[in-house]
């Protein structure tokens, strides 16, 4: 009895000690892999939608346009906040970038036309 109860105790202890696992949204997940680079690289004219979807993900905003083809919007937003502390007081600096891309699709579900454009204040 006493030794299943040592297992028992060892397996709670063995787990209670590991650190939690970070959880991220998917959406964060997803966020992530819109970069310059992987548009600049990988999203040119003629690409194929499931490879834009293969490379940023599922888009913020999907348009059905009037002549049937789409427009898909990619939005990022980044906030990053820098605290520095002094004797007697700190000091927080905070900065966000965006980055937009707009992806114009024809009829044949490939890429038209790619725009972007990031800012940084």
């Amino acid at each position: 009895m006493k030794k299943i109860t040592l297992v028992l105790l060892g397996g709670f202890f063995l787990n209670g000690c590991q650190a939690p696992l970070a959880t991220i949204p998917s959406r964060q997940v997803e966020t992530a892999k819109i970069t310059l680079g992987g548009v600049q690289s990988r999203i040119k004219q003629g690409v194929a939608s499931a490879e834009v979807i293969d490379v940023l993900g599922s888009p913020n905003i999907v348009t059905s346009n009037p002549d049937k083809t789409e427009t898909w919007v990619y939005d990022k937003v980044v906030t990053e906040a820098e605290v520095a502390t002094g004797w007697s007081s700190a000091v927080t600096t905070k900065s966000t970038r965006t980055f937009l891309v707009v992806i114009k699709f024809g009829l044949d579900k490939r890429v038209q036309s790619v725009t972007y454009r990031q800012t940084s204040y």
